[in-house]
């Protein structure tokens, strides 16, 4: 399946804020996240309610931001970096609960914002601790994020999920990412006016 990928601004010449950088580079992440969702269900394997998928997606969108934030590392200013992160972590947060609004309903409890925010923070803490090869995430990297998939998923998929995210799946959501990230960020791009 195929998304559209957005890698330039319809207008350059002026300085783009943290926020607006995030409001695009949220909707990324977020259309990539569900579409690998969509592409294992495609895939045969048994994502049989909202919650289960949300719940995948989830892990995948905490994976592709760490991605991201370590995608601009060196490319912004720090001071830039950090809000911009911090912003997208919002706003992917926002997209994510807005969705689960519309198909689950109202949680039980605590915001479904919160619940993600708590998810976000605990997986970039495990996430810190895996090194990148060549601007990549690494195998055991990769494997961390099919473990945590594994998880989610019924006994008779658990043992495919970790090929089929490591070997599949990652691959191809970092290439949408980059692709998009790579023309946001360019020099030509006017994100820094």
């Amino acid at each position: 399946m195929a998304i559209r990928v957005r890698s330039q601004w319809h207008t350059t010449g002026e300085a783009k804020s943290p926020q607006q950088v995030a409001t695009v580079v949220a909707s990324l992440i977020f259309r990539v996240a569900e579409e690998k969702v969509t592409h294992m269900q495609q895939a045969d394997f048994q994502i049989s309610s909202k919650e289960q998928g949300f719940a995948i997606i989830s892990e995948y969108l905490a994976f592709l931001l760490q991605y991201t934030d370590r995608f601009i590392y060196g490319r912004v200013e720090e001071e830039y970096r950090a809000a911009l992160i911090g912003a997208i972590a919002k706003r992917i947060a926002e997209i994510l609960e807005d969705n689960q609004l519309t198909y689950i309903g109202q949680p039980e409890g605590t915001s479904y914002q919160s619940r993600f925010i708590t998810l976000l923070n605990e997986r970039l803490a495990e996430y810190a601790g895996f090194d990148y090869e060549n601007g990549e995430p690494g195998y055991p990297c990769r494997r961390f994020l099919g473990s945590m998939i594994i998880g989610l998923m019924p006994k008779q998929d658990q043992s495919w999920t970790i090929d089929q995210v490591v070997e599949i799946e990652v691959p191809n959501a970092l290439e949408l990412l980059r692709r998009g990230l790579s023309g946001l960020f360019s020099e030509e791009s006017g994100t820094f006016g």
